[in-house]
């Protein structure tokens, strides 16, 4: 038995090119919006064709995600030894990752696809949200084994809550000033 690496068709991928098309998918982003963002003009400004967007990233949902990539992850929770802390760094993250213009631009496409691309969807909530609502559902868990929250506390409406007024905040109502955002929310939380 021999180890063979499987065989790839075509011509090798360019990184050049492959980095040339996304940060040519951010520029466009950044500048004009998702609505305006189209393979073609991603290609034109890349410097490339049509058919080389295409092969990397076959619909547009994921080459924006893969353009956004580190910008839209938020991070897991770490375990501080402390509710208040774990919550804090919680809101925080969410606050941080929120605040980015490009994280809001894609989660408003997000949003606004879900029917037309459902696939968007499910990968940025696999990559991007899941991991920080399992590790801050897992906090808030510690935080009601440690005695600080009430044993009946419903984790994933707390969750809700929390994810719901960080949005409303900074990317609906694009409030700048969000420094005492998380400590107002933990003491909401912690306070209840």
């Amino acid at each position: 038995m021999t180890d063979r690496q499987p065989s790839r068709r075509g011509r090798p991928r360019d990184k050049r090119t492959h980095d040339a098309v996304l940060a040519a998918t951010r520029a466009i982003l950044l500048e004009h919006g998702y609505p305006a963002l189209t393979i073609e003009a991603v290609a034109a400004r890349a410097e490339t064709a049509r058919t080389t967007v295409y092969r990397s990233w076959p619909t547009k949902g994921e080459l924006v995600l893969d353009a956004a990539g580190d910008d839209i992850a938020i991070g897991v929770v770490p375990d501080t030894g402390s509710t208040r802390g774990d919550l804090e760094i919680a809101v925080r993250q969410l606050t941080e990752a929120f605040s980015r213009r490009i994280v809001a631009i894609v989660m408003l496409a997000v949003i606004a696809n879900l029917d037309d691309d459902p696939s968007m969807a499910r990968t940025f909530r696999d990559k991007t949200v899941y991991p920080w609502r399992s590790s801050a559902a897992a906090a808030l868990e510690r935080g009601v084994a440690r005695g600080d929250l009430p044993a009946e506390t419903d984790v994933q409406f707390l969750l809700d809550v929390i994810v719901g007024t960080v949005f409303q905040r900074t990317v609906i109502n694009a409030i700048p000033a969000t420094d005492g955002l998380p400590a107002a929310i933990v003491d909401l939380v912690l306070d209840r």
